[in-house]
């Protein structure tokens, strides 16, 4: 029995229930289903950052050099397993395409835009809602160990100062003002109050029933299992739950966004980038704000009770084993910076899979091919910064309203 539906949002992670929950607040009639729970990907287990300071895309200058690296190295921030893979191979193409300072500095203004963007929204949500999502807006607080690195660093934020990020640059004794748990082998500091962070999990529940409080249907366990098209609309969603006949379809299924749309004949360029995290029981050494350990690229997040450690991006394809070294790493890096990181309690591993653009940046739009798609994905590690505003711009897609941010440099056909 064919089930009629005005608009059906697949995913349930934090872009697909932000997008609901502003479709609903236009009064629409909403349906989201999701394969398996609310918030079962990598709006779980992420480091929980509303970023809106060191916005520079991972493709940038210099980048390109470090593949081999990279390559060779299966514990390095940023892993690429080698494997015949043609879309690896197109995605690794346009990435290096990517890698050059006109479009780093194109896409700094675009991160900070939708970073701001997400901000604003916060504020109007809690005037509105009366909730605040453990969010907690303290700032970031880069640590180094290196002075070549501090150096890098420090170019960085005289890059970003031309787009209006500020950023202080501290000493060893300007670091331990602002957060004394630290070691002394951190010499140097750079702190940007551009930055917010909640526990990712409980935002994206609280946005859930935000938006079913507003009459979103919810539907968890239900599968996609393809579309049947006629012209240039998507008539009918097969799902494991029978068909659903939507108006309109939201396809914000981060990194299985592309499997999906390969049904559609859609290709989209985006790689399921794992990544790692280790939660803890807070200790008392635990740090007050959240910290980047800058030579480790580990994000250290203090989250209520619990202290996450979050790092690595490794393209390896759907694969969920655990990489026990990696993990190890980890363990063993936050201990060059921070004290009492020893006999840490209530371990808690987890990996995800992030769904990576080649140039950092979502793809959000409506879609040529299918006039009745609006694709709401590709927001790599950036979803929990970048889920309400993209929710919000759906909302604005589907009502024809003028978009509160330029999306012409989210158009899929980019690439």
């Amino acid at each position: 029995m064919n089930k009629q539906k005005d608009i059906i949002v697949i995913g349930g992670g934090i872009i697909g229930v932000s997008a609901a929950y502003y479709l609903a607040m236009q009064g629409r009639s909403v349906t989201l289903i999701e394969k398996d729970e609310i918030c079962a990907g990598s709006s779980f287990g992420n480091a929980g950052l509303i970023a809106n300071g060191f916005a520079i895309p991972l493709p940038a200058p210099g980048m390109p050099s470090q593949g081999l690296k990279l390559l060779l190295d299966s514990t390095s921030s940023f892993y690429i397993k080698p494997r015949p893979n043609l879309d690896l191979l197109r995605w690794l193409w346009k990435f290096y395409r990517a890698c050059n300072e006109k479009q780093m500095l194109q896409s700094i203004a675009i991160l900070l835009s939708l970073g701001q963007g997400s901000f604003d929204l916060f504020d109007e949500l809690f005037a509105k809602e009366g909730t605040d999502f453990s969010y907690e807006h303290k700032g970031r607080l880069i640590l180094y160990t290196s002075e070549d690195s501090y150096q890098g660093g420090v170019a960085d934020a005289a890059l970003l100062r031309d787009f209006g990020v500020e950023a202080s640059l501290l000493d060893a004794e300007g670091i331990r003002k602002i957060e004394p748990n630290v070691l002394p082998a951190v010499t140097h500091g750079i702190y940007c109050a551009d930055y917010a962070h909640v526990t990712p999990d409980r935002l994206t529940h609280e946005m859930a029933a935000l938006a079913k409080s507003q009459g979103v249907e919810l539907k968890t366990g239900i599968s996609v299992t393809g579309f049947e098209t006629s012209g240039q609309q998507i008539s009918a969603i097969r799902t494991t739950e029978g068909i659903f006949t939507p108006d309109q379809v939201v396809l914000a299924a981060g990194a299985w966004s592309p499997v999906l749309a390969n049904s559609l004949k859609l290709r989209l360029p985006i790689q399921p980038a794992k990544g790692y995290s280790l939660t803890y029981k807070r200790p008392p050494t635990s740090p007050q704000l959240p910290l980047s350990l800058a030579e480790r690229k580990i994000a250290v997040t203090p989250m209520g009770e619990m202290l996450r450690f979050t790092s690595t991006l490794e393209l390896a394809g759907f694969d969920p084993s655990i990489n026990q070294q990696r993990l190890e790493t980890i363990r063993r890096s936050v201990k060059e910076y921070l004290p009492g990181m020893e006999e840490l309690e209530q371990e808690t591993v987890w990996s995800g899979y992030r769904p990576a653009t080649p140039d950092d940046l979502p793809i959000i739009e409506r879609n040529k091919k299918f006039k009745n798609l609006i694709l709401a994905t590709g927001h790599g590690t950036l979803g929990m910064t970048q889920g309400l505003i993209t929710g919000k711009l759906v909302a604005q897609i589907v009502a024809g309203k003028q978009p509160s941010i330029d999306l012409a440099p989210f158009r899929a056909d980019r690439f």
